[in-house]
């Protein structure tokens, strides 16, 4: 309805491909990026490549918006900071939420935003859907500036390293694998496997795991895997369902 055509852009073990994103779509008004960790794949934008894509922006008077949207709940290592933190031109957009954390019946977020975008950015917000109440608004904002926020990150932040560790365990997959994909764990398949069907299957036996091929945007480089959630990994008879994805998934490649 606006007249935007999406360009996908490769990732790679160094997260967006920023020069391949300017080859292909040099004159974008826009770009849309995941720095911290991009979905689905958990991998962090480079500094190299996060200076070239703020070098594009000023030069051509683009804008970025940065969807930050789980970079407060990262399992491995510390969370790189936030590309808005090294924006020095203006033209970073970043948006958080608060779903990831806390709960999605909130229905909260927030925008850091140039002051000149800012009147456009609540009308924009104020359109698309009603606010959230202002009783919700407070209350997070008084659970924040008291402190019981961090705390609640730092308790989610134990519970999901345990929930992923009992996974790694039940899947007989090496730690390193934890930097794959954020609060997911990639289980790759062999090229070709039909993970949405694998997908599928699994929910008849109680499974609920993610197929990566549906996340490309062009079919032909899909690869083939299976995103597993930690975030509601049992804490009883893990084991159990690992069992049964795995045969699963072996009876149908």
């Amino acid at each position: 309805m606006a007249g935007i055509e999406s360009v996908p852009v490769n990732v790679d073990a160094h997260g967006l491909d920023v020069e391949a994103g300017i080859q292909r779509a040099p004159g974008a008004a826009l770009a849309v990026v995941t720095a911290g960790q991009q979905a689905p794949l958990g991998v962090t934008l480079s500094l190299a490549r996060r200076l070239r894509l703020l070098e594009w922006a000023n030069e051509n008077g683009s804008w970025i918006i940065e969807d930050d949207y789980l970079s407060e709940l990262q399992l491995a290592g510390r969370a790189a900071p936030a590309l808005a933190s090294q924006d020095r031109s203006g033209r970073v957009i970043h948006i958080g939420t608060f779903s990831k954390t806390i709960n999605p019946g909130l229905r909260l977020g927030f925008v850091v935003a140039p002051t000149a975008l800012s009147n456009r950015i609540a009308d924009t917000a104020a359109a698309l859907a009603p606010a959230a109440s202002l009783a919700s608004q407070w209350a997070l904002a008084e659970f924040m500036r008291k402190g019981h926020y961090l705390r609640h990150l730092r308790r989610m932040k134990r519970t999901y390293s345990a929930r992923l560790a009992a996974l790694q365990r039940a899947l007989s997959l090496p730690a390193t694998t934890e930097a794959m994909a954020g609060l997911a764990l990639l289980l790759p398949l062999p090229q070709g496997t039909d993970d949405v069907g694998i997908s599928q299957q699994a929910l008849a036996v109680g499974l609920a795991p993610l197929p990566l091929s549906i996340w490309y945007a062009d079919v032909t480089q899909a690869q083939s895997g299976l995103l597993l959630g930690v975030t509601n990994v049992p804490d009883e008879g893990v084991e159990d369902c690992c069992r049964r994805l795995v045969e699963l998934t072996q009876a149908l490649m």
